[in-house]
Protein backbone atom coordinates (compact mmCIF):
# COMPACT_ATOMS: atom_id res chain seq x y z
CA UNK A 1 0.00 0.00 0.00
CA UNK A 2 2.72 2.23 0.75
CA UNK A 3 4.58 1.68 -2.43
CA UNK A 4 1.79 2.50 -4.54
CA UNK A 5 0.65 6.13 -2.56
CA UNK A 6 4.54 7.61 -3.53
CA UNK A 7 4.11 5.94 -7.14
CA UNK A 8 0.73 8.11 -7.16
CA UNK A 9 2.48 11.15 -5.31
CA UNK A 10 5.25 11.00 -7.53
CA UNK A 11 2.77 11.04 -10.78
CA UNK A 12 1.02 13.48 -9.21
CA UNK A 13 4.09 15.82 -9.09
CA UNK A 14 5.29 15.23 -12.32
CA UNK A 15 1.57 15.61 -14.06
CA UNK A 16 1.27 18.78 -12.10
CA UNK A 17 4.27 20.89 -14.53
CA UNK A 18 2.81 19.34 -17.41
CA UNK A 19 -0.57 20.33 -16.99
CA UNK A 20 0.29 24.18 -15.84
CA UNK A 21 2.89 24.16 -18.81
CA UNK A 22 0.41 22.96 -21.11
CA UNK A 23 -2.13 26.01 -19.84
CA UNK A 24 0.07 28.10 -21.19
CA UNK A 25 0.78 29.54 -24.98
CA UNK A 26 4.71 29.59 -26.50
CA UNK A 27 5.49 31.67 -29.51
CA UNK A 28 9.32 31.93 -30.84
CA UNK A 29 10.61 35.26 -32.43
CA UNK A 30 13.56 35.71 -34.37
CA UNK A 31 14.28 39.46 -32.60
CA UNK A 32 17.52 40.36 -35.03
CA UNK A 33 14.61 39.34 -38.29
CA UNK A 34 12.18 41.68 -36.82
CA UNK A 35 14.20 44.79 -36.80
CA UNK A 36 16.58 44.48 -39.47
CA UNK A 37 13.61 43.51 -41.52
CA UNK A 38 11.19 46.37 -40.25
CA UNK A 39 10.49 49.09 -42.42
CA UNK A 40 12.26 51.59 -39.32
CA UNK A 41 14.89 49.11 -38.94
CA UNK A 42 15.96 48.99 -42.30
CA UNK A 43 15.98 52.67 -42.60
CA UNK A 44 17.86 52.63 -39.55
CA UNK A 45 20.55 49.99 -40.86
CA UNK A 46 20.62 51.69 -44.19
CA UNK A 47 21.50 54.84 -42.47
CA UNK A 48 24.42 53.45 -40.19
CA UNK A 49 25.63 51.72 -43.67
CA UNK A 50 25.70 54.80 -45.80
CA UNK A 51 27.17 56.72 -42.50
CA UNK A 52 30.28 54.54 -42.82
CA UNK A 53 30.29 53.29 -46.01
CA UNK A 54 33.05 55.64 -47.24
CA UNK A 55 35.61 55.18 -44.57
CA UNK A 56 35.39 51.50 -45.06
CA UNK A 57 36.60 51.71 -48.93
CA UNK A 58 39.19 54.05 -47.96
CA UNK A 59 40.68 51.47 -45.38
CA UNK A 60 39.47 48.44 -47.88
CA UNK A 61 41.82 50.10 -50.49
CA UNK A 62 44.63 51.11 -47.52
CA UNK A 63 44.28 47.08 -46.90
CA UNK A 64 44.76 46.27 -50.92
CA UNK A 65 47.63 48.70 -51.15
CA UNK A 66 49.34 46.77 -48.15
CA UNK A 67 48.61 43.52 -49.44
CA UNK A 68 50.52 45.00 -52.76
CA UNK A 69 53.01 46.31 -51.21
CA UNK A 70 53.97 43.04 -49.35
CA UNK A 71 53.67 41.01 -53.07
CA UNK A 72 56.17 43.49 -53.72
CA UNK A 73 58.63 43.02 -51.31
CA UNK A 74 58.78 39.63 -51.03
CA UNK A 75 59.35 39.36 -54.59
CA UNK A 76 62.41 41.86 -54.85
CA UNK A 77 63.71 40.44 -51.18
CA UNK A 78 66.72 38.88 -53.21
CA UNK A 79 67.53 42.04 -55.22
CA UNK A 80 67.53 44.39 -52.30
CA UNK A 81 70.39 45.44 -50.43
CA UNK A 82 69.87 44.88 -46.97
CA UNK A 83 69.71 48.16 -46.16
CA UNK A 84 67.02 49.38 -48.84
CA UNK A 85 65.35 45.61 -47.51
CA UNK A 86 64.88 47.16 -43.87
CA UNK A 87 63.69 50.32 -44.70
CA UNK A 88 61.35 48.62 -46.74
CA UNK A 89 60.21 46.36 -44.08
CA UNK A 90 60.42 49.30 -41.81
CA UNK A 91 57.84 51.39 -43.92
CA UNK A 92 55.51 48.17 -44.47
CA UNK A 93 55.07 48.20 -40.88
CA UNK A 94 54.27 51.36 -40.06
CA UNK A 95 51.50 51.19 -43.00
CA UNK A 96 50.60 47.83 -41.30
CA UNK A 97 50.35 49.46 -38.16
CA UNK A 98 48.13 52.36 -39.25
CA UNK A 99 45.82 50.19 -41.52
CA UNK A 100 45.12 48.43 -38.15
CA UNK A 101 44.46 51.40 -35.72
CA UNK A 102 42.21 53.00 -38.69
CA UNK A 103 40.16 49.54 -39.28
CA UNK A 104 39.79 49.15 -35.42
CA UNK A 105 39.21 52.90 -34.35
CA UNK A 106 36.16 52.45 -37.26
CA UNK A 107 35.09 49.57 -36.14
CA UNK A 108 34.78 50.99 -32.63
CA UNK A 109 33.06 54.24 -34.05
CA UNK A 110 30.57 51.81 -35.99
CA UNK A 111 30.02 49.50 -33.28
CA UNK A 112 28.63 52.43 -31.02
CA UNK A 113 27.01 54.20 -33.70
CA UNK A 114 24.78 51.18 -34.38
CA UNK A 115 24.17 50.55 -30.07
CA UNK A 116 22.79 54.55 -30.48
CA UNK A 117 20.80 54.13 -33.26
CA UNK A 118 19.34 50.15 -32.39
CA UNK A 119 19.10 50.52 -29.06
CA UNK A 120 16.07 52.69 -28.58
CA UNK A 121 14.41 50.56 -31.52
CA UNK A 122 14.87 47.44 -29.28
CA UNK A 123 13.67 48.92 -26.25
CA UNK A 124 10.58 50.03 -28.70
CA UNK A 125 10.24 46.15 -30.24
CA UNK A 126 10.62 45.23 -26.44
CA UNK A 127 7.62 47.05 -25.56
CA UNK A 128 5.95 45.66 -28.62
CA UNK A 129 6.32 42.34 -28.03
CA UNK A 130 5.31 42.17 -24.62
CA UNK A 131 2.29 44.21 -26.21
CA UNK A 132 1.92 41.36 -28.27
CA UNK A 133 2.26 38.68 -26.15
CA UNK A 134 -0.63 39.70 -23.57
CA UNK A 135 -3.02 40.27 -26.65
CA UNK A 136 -2.52 37.00 -28.03
CA UNK A 137 -2.60 35.38 -24.84
CA UNK A 138 0.91 34.12 -25.07
CA UNK A 139 2.53 32.67 -21.45
CA UNK A 140 6.12 33.12 -22.49
CA UNK A 141 7.82 34.11 -26.43
CA UNK A 142 11.20 33.25 -26.96
CA UNK A 143 14.44 34.39 -28.61
CA UNK A 144 14.65 31.89 -31.78
CA UNK A 145 18.16 31.43 -31.09
CA UNK A 146 18.31 30.34 -27.37
CA UNK A 147 15.45 27.19 -29.04
CA UNK A 148 17.19 24.55 -30.90
CA UNK A 149 14.61 23.36 -32.15
CA UNK A 150 10.67 24.66 -32.24
CA UNK A 151 7.96 24.49 -34.81
CA UNK A 152 7.94 26.68 -37.31
CA UNK A 153 4.07 27.37 -36.65
CA UNK A 154 5.01 29.11 -33.07
CA UNK A 155 7.19 31.69 -34.90
CA UNK A 156 5.71 35.11 -34.28
CA UNK A 157 8.05 36.99 -35.74
CA UNK A 158 6.45 38.28 -39.09
CA UNK A 159 3.05 39.18 -36.71
CA UNK A 160 5.56 40.81 -33.92
CA UNK A 161 7.32 43.06 -36.79
CA UNK A 162 4.17 44.04 -38.41
CA UNK A 163 2.81 45.47 -35.28
CA UNK A 164 6.48 46.80 -34.69
CA UNK A 165 6.18 48.32 -38.00
CA UNK A 166 2.88 49.75 -37.17
CA UNK A 167 4.09 51.14 -34.16
CA UNK A 168 5.09 54.73 -33.01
Amino acid sequence: MGGMLRVLIILAILVVPVSAFAQGKIGIINLDDALSNSSVGKAALSGLKSRFESREKAIAAQGDNLKKMQNELQKKSVALSQDAMKSKAADFEAKARKYLDDRNKLQQEEQQAQQGVLQPLLNRLQKVVSEYAAKNGYTIILEARSVPYYDPKMDVTSAVRAQFDRSK
